[in-house]
């Protein structure tokens, strides 16, 4: 992931995943953390490490610089492991100075070239040429990839490996490195949990609200947004309490769950029988929740003028929550890190994702983000399996976190982590860990289609040209129909 501008471009990448061809497819201790059983910590986005940049850990197709950044641990050794990384920008750059370095001392038997490079139609490119790296990480999409046979798989390597402990992460992360039973992804480099409601405790507390008080469900957050929406003299929003579809709320697909879907209790397809699940009462509650929401704030137009001006996520100090001029969004494990450098004189709070108000009270957490893999046809399969270990374990989890944020799967690493590095991250830490339900995401061949199916569909019921029984009926035959047809020609 680069450091994203939350644009509106960003937004769009995330809720319609990754595209492929032929589809449309990361402190001082000021916490007031109440821990394992409490309900937010408050944070005052302060670092004592200002090295690290940690970019907003969501998937989006990263486009890679114009001259891809790229290193060898050992040049000219007999054997060369192409390496391509997902993730392009000056973070990576800082990132791979570190961990390349480090590589070439812990990988001394041959060499690894590695490149930030688009593991998208790139690399399916690359793989039909017949000439595929030898490895890859980030910012694919995965359970595509999966499906039509473009990676290699890896439950021998993995039953081998002296390395990687199956058990050391979380059987729902490993679902969506997973298709029809074969394993064919290593949950790393950035896979670790996507959900909390972040709060502006600043402008809360200014209003006289404390927000560990704050209950999660929609209908409080309803009644939040229409407290404290501002809007000036044309119509336009100068406050905004919550927009539902800002960051995680928003995002689906490449790495990312279908936050929706969690939120009312629904899992949108099933992987054993390939039957979707759009058309039902649950989501066509949740769509109608948020149109409330929006209609409160003066419509989808002014939510979206309201963006152009602002921008979307928290990586960037211009944005509309680290500007202060948002209240709360949903959000993931790198927020604290984001605004500690984005926003570092605003104090914000973390607290469970929203549910509707038949679920209140309930408390659920998601897995998700990015994996390393074997592409089909790549060579030297042993050696490119020792960069995956190698990414996986203790020393280059520490390098990325020190440079990013970022956060791997592994519950063994993620109980060594300083978690008063950035105020607000040990919330997230204990939500792994302490909650009513853990998540994954299911490994869905079709989902970048999906998700842009679903977003179509949601605008339609925003900007009041379908109902959501309607759109729902739509959305569920079409991408039913799609499904069926890809199996079909596979």
């Amino acid at each position: 992931m680069t450091r994203h501008l939350c644009s509106r471009r960003t937004l769009l990448i995330a809720l319609a995943g990754i595209i492929l061809p032929g589809s449309l497819a990361a402190c001082a201790s000021n916490a007031t953390t109440t821990g394992a059983t409490g309900t937010t910590a408050a944070a005052k986005t302060t670092s004592t490490n200002q090295k690290a940049v940690p970019t907003r850990g969501v998937s989006a197709a990263s486009k890679p610089t114009p001259t891809p950044v790229s290193g060898e641990t050992h040049k000219g050794a007999s054997i060369t492991v192409d390496l391509w990384y997902g993730w392009a920008g000056a973070n990576a750059i800082h990132t791979w100075k570190a961990l390349g370095a480090q590589m070439g001392k812990d990988l001394s038997s041959f060499n690894v070239h590695w490149i930030t490079a688009d593991n998208n139609t790139k690399l399916l490119t690359a793989i039909a040429a017949g000439t595929p790296p030898n490895a890859a990480v980030g910012n694919a999409p995965y359970p595509e990839f999966w499906a039509r046979g473009a990676a290699q798989p890896l439950d021998d390597l993995i039953a081998k490996s002296k390395v990687i402990d199956r058990k050391d992460i979380p059987a729902a992360s490993w679902s969506y490195a997973s298709y029809k039973g074969k394993t064919y992804g290593v949950p790393e480099v950035e896979a670790f949990v996507r959900y909390s409601l972040t709060i502006d405790a600043t402008n809360l507390s200014q209003a006289g609200i404390n927000p560990s008080t704050i209950s999660w469900d929609w209908d409080t957050l309803t009644q939040l947004q229409q407290q404290f929406t501002k809007k000036g003299s044309n119509g336009s929003i100068n406050l905004l309490g919550i927009d539902p579809l800002d960051a995680m709320g928003g995002a689906f697909g490449g790495g990312n769950p279908f936050y929706w879907g969690q939120a009312w209790g629904i899992q949108y397809f099933d992987e054993h029988s390939g039957a979707f699940n759009f058309d039902n009462e649950q989501l066509a509650e949740a769509m109608l929740t948020v149109k409330k929401i929006y209609d409160i704030a003066g419509g989808a137009r002014a939510v979206t003028g309201f963006h152009s001006s602002y921008g979307y996520w928290t990586g960037n100090p211009t944005a509309a929550m680290p500007s202060g001029v948002e209240d709360m969004q949903i959000n993931g494990y790198w927020n604290p890190g984001d605004l500690a450098l984005t926003s570092p004189h605003r104090s914000f709070a973390y607290t469970w994702p929203a549910v509707p108000t038949s679920h209140k009270g309930f408390k659920f957490q998601s897995t998700g983000g990015h994996s390393g893999f074997i592409p089909r046809g790549a060579k030297n399969s042993e050696e490119a399996f020792q960069v995956i270990e190698f990414l996986y374990g203790d020393t280059a989890e520490g390098i990325i976190f020190d440079s990013t944020g970022w956060l791997g799967a592994r519950t063994s690493y993620l109980q060594k982590v300083d978690a008063k590095r950035y105020q607000g991250l040990e919330w997230f830490l204990n939500s792994a860990q302490h909650n009513d339900q853990l998540n994954g995401i299911p490994s869905n061949p079709i989902e970048s289609f999906t998700a842009t199916q679903w977003q179509t569909a949601l605008q339609n019921v925003l900007y009041g040209r379908a109902q959501p029984k309607d759109a729902l009926k739509q959305l569920q035959q079409v991408v039913t129909n799609e499904y069926k047809q890809r199996a079909s020609t596979s």
